[in-house]
């Protein structure tokens, strides 16, 4: 038996201290590993969008602007149907750090992944012209439906609401008198763009039946909303800029 009055008692002590030591500094190394690899792919993020726009701005400023019309995605030619673009925001940290995935259920087959977003994420999604059907993702599943027109760029806040177990989230439409505004530049300046990752692809992989499940399980209680309430989760042509 070894007394606390015993010398072999204080080395016991002092190694078990040492041990918790090495233990917590190596833990901090992760965490700062971690965080690096993260600020990284923000900024390879950020450096890819910037590309993007440079890209863009010599073909724009060539072309004289058409006034703005919507064309179905089934009868738009190819060559003519400019891009528009969708992008999905949360500019809070409400909700914590659940992530929200965000999917493209406009045609019955198997959900299209978009991504995920957390808090002050926000998320560019390229689309042709037309209708399209969103889905957001986490314990349950809410839609937002949304026209687009060709060379605009519409936002969509993804806003939380209590679950059973866990945030749930719906899309809140960005309406155009609101762009100009400054909460809608502090929502922005606060966000920074995130785009997949292997990590995410996989996960989007790994839980396609439960998305699929969860889309055929919650579609029906969007249906059953007044066309009030759909209407207020719908993106319309004029909401871009």
């Amino acid at each position: 038996m070894t007394y606390i009055g015993s010398w072999r008692f204080w080395v016991i002590v002092a190694l078990a201290f040492a041990t918790l030591a090495c233990a917590g500094r190596r833990e901090r190394r992760e965490d700062a590993r971690a965080e690096r690899a993260e600020r990284n792919e923000q900024k390879r993020a950020v450096r890819a969008e910037r590309n993007e726009q440079r890209r863009a701005q010599p073909a724009q400023a060539q072309e004289a602007a058409p006034a703005a019309t919507l064309t179905p995605v089934s009868t738009a030619p190819v060559a003519a149907a400019a891009e528009a673009k969708v992008i999905f925001m949360r500019a809070t940290s409400y909700g914590g750090n659940v992530a929200a995935s965000i999917f493209d259920v406009t045609s019955s087959g198997e959900p299209k992944f978009v991504g995920i977003v957390r808090p002050f994420n926000k998320l560019a999604y390229p689309v042709k012209p037309g209708q399209y059907t969103f889905m957001v993702v986490s314990e349950a599943a809410d839609f937002m439906q949304a026209t687009v027109i060709g060379g605009k760029t519409y936002y969509a806040l993804i806003t939380p609401r209590m679950g059973a177990w866990k945030a749930r989230f719906s899309f809140k439409p960005v309406r155009a008198d609101e762009l100009d505004g400054a909460q809608f530049a502090g929502w922005e300046r606060k966000s920074r763009t995130v785009t997949n990752t292997p990590t995410t692809l996989a996960w989007a992989r790994e839980n396609a039946p439960s998305v699929a499940d969860k889309r055929d399980r919650w579609w029906p209680e969007w249906s059953s909303k007044s066309e009030a309430q759909r209407a207020s989760q719908t993106l319309n042509a004029e909401d871009g800029r």
